[in-house]
């Protein structure tokens, strides 16, 4: 397992889109534009919500979700799909972490909410969508420092 920005991610993380966005918050770097929306769509229902608050130790291993709901009690992690390491991570963790809500949002859930909500939501991001180039990081990456 890598570490990326002091945070530990799999193997097969998608980097595409990471960043902060300055519309939800100034300060969070989400890793996917999936993310973002995940935090933009419980910005506009009014639920409150924590990026990756904590790390889990699985063993071999750590683990942290993508969000937290304090209200549910809930943990929440956003996937296009299941890679290997992803399943067997989900898999130890709800064994080490029995009594803690863990709740996936796979492609098929994203799908249906993006569907329903993604008009009403400012900056909605969707698969093209550009994503704004400010950091000299990013702008070296699309070859655009001067």
């Amino acid at each position: 397992m890598k570490v990326i920005g002091g945070k530990p991610t799999s193997p097969k993380a998608a980097r595409g889109k990471a960043g902060i966005r300055q519309d939800i918050n100034g300060k969070i770097y989400f890793y996917s534009r999936w993310e973002a929306n995940v935090a933009r769509l419980y910005n506009y229902l009014g639920i409150k919500w924590l990026y990756q608050p904590k790390t889990f130790d699985l063993g071999s291993q750590s683990y942290t979700p993508d969000f937290y709901l304090p209200k549910e009690k809930a943990y929440i992690e956003v996937k296009n799909f299941l890679w290997k390491y992803s399943k067997i991570r989900d898999e130890k963790f709800r064994k080490i972490y029995p009594d803690i809500k863990l709740k996936l949002i796979l492609k098929a859930e994203y799908s249906k909410l993006e569907n329903k909500y993604s008009k009403l939501i400012r900056n909605w991001e969707y698969r093209n969508s550009p994503f704004p180039c400010r950091t000299n990081v990013c702008k070296l990456r699309r070859g655009k420092v001067e």
